[in-house]
């Protein structure tokens, strides 16, 4: 299941390119490996399938391996495959909390029978078990190949990958975190109130250029059993319910724009409880005039 979904566009193969790959034979570890071991061994595997394909390695990123570890163990513990939570969480939520922020897209595979197990709080891992998840995305065909779209995304630059085992039982649930990461941006609270003032701040890196700053909600989280779970479908990003333009756009505010830095002062509307999120827009070379989101982060308003 590949956590999908962009709200405007999906840029093509010639967005901007930071650092090739390599598309060498990978050297198969011998003998079980740690989760630091395993980790990298996975990060080697996906930057092989994009090597295959020209595209740039993608580089480790902590905020995305957190979140993912979190997702991990939690899919582990709860019997299920899916991009929500047992606590009702979403990628964009977990990953903000983590220290994110960027904009992560998801690729998960886990059990689907709903059974709850004990974390296995010292796991070692196979190479082949590593390997077997990552064919299986790889192997997806069109139209049904959204994992393998997801690793093979070419303006991904980061990643983070969760892994996670049962006790006494061999399968590897993985949590891949693919992140786009081109900006710095001031930080925002974690938690609000409706009302509140946000002052949202930062600058974008060439080679994108911004486009606007988005703000939508959606409800507060409720815990969901690994049934639910595994009845959900993939998850798709949250359209802005506003999006504010620099002056020269139509918008209900124009966001001031010096350069590259880009800031606004915006009030959390009054819409009740719920996850409030912060998108940063922006526009890839050759993608015309079609806008992306580079930053997703999450407010929780109680």
């Amino acid at each position: 299941m590949i956590w999908a979904g962009l709200v405007i566009a999906l840029v093509s193969a010639c967005g901007p390119r930071s650092r090739r790959g390599s598309s060498e034979p990978l050297q198969k570890p011998a003998g079980p490996l740690n989760l630091e071991q395993a980790r990298e061994y996975v990060l080697a595997l996906v930057n092989r399938d994009r090597a295959d394909l020209d595209l740039d390695a993608v580089e480790r990123d902590e905020a995305a391996e957190r979140a993912g570890q979190r997702h991990a163990e939690d899919m582990a513990k709860q019997g299920y495959t899916a991009h929500w939570g047992s606590d009702g969480s979403v990628p964009e939520e977990r990953y903000t909390e983590a220290g994110g922020d960027h904009f992560v897209q998801e690729n998960a595979a886990c059990f689907f029978d709903a059974k709850q197990r004990e974390l296995d709080p010292n796991p070692s891992f196979v190479a082949a078990e590593l390997e077997k998840v990552q064919i299986a995305f790889m192997s997806e065909k069109p139209p049904h190949d959204g994992h393998r779209q997801n690793i093979i995304k070419p303006v991904h630059n980061r990643f983070g990958v969760g892994l996670a085992k049962a006790v006494g039982l061999p399968n590897v649930c993985m949590s891949q975190e693919f992140v786009d990461a081109y900006g710095e941006y001031d930080s925002l609270p974690r938690d609000g109130h409706a009302g509140q003032k946000l002052r949202i701040e930062g600058e974008v890196h060439d080679p994108v250029d911004f486009g606007g700053i988005g703000i939508a909600r959606i409800p507060p989280p409720k815990p969901m059993s690994g049934e639910q779970l595994n009845n959900t479908s993939t998850y798709r990003v949250p359209q802005p319910d506003v999006l504010y333009h620099p002056a020269g756009f139509q918008t209900p505010k124009p966001v001031t724009l010096e350069g590259r830095h880009f800031s606004i002062e915006l009030g959390l509307e009054n819409r009740g409880p719920g996850r409030y999120e912060v998108s940063i827009w922006g526009k890839y070379p050759g993608a015309g005039d079609e806008l992306v989101m580079i930053s997703l982060r999450t407010i929780r308003v109680r």
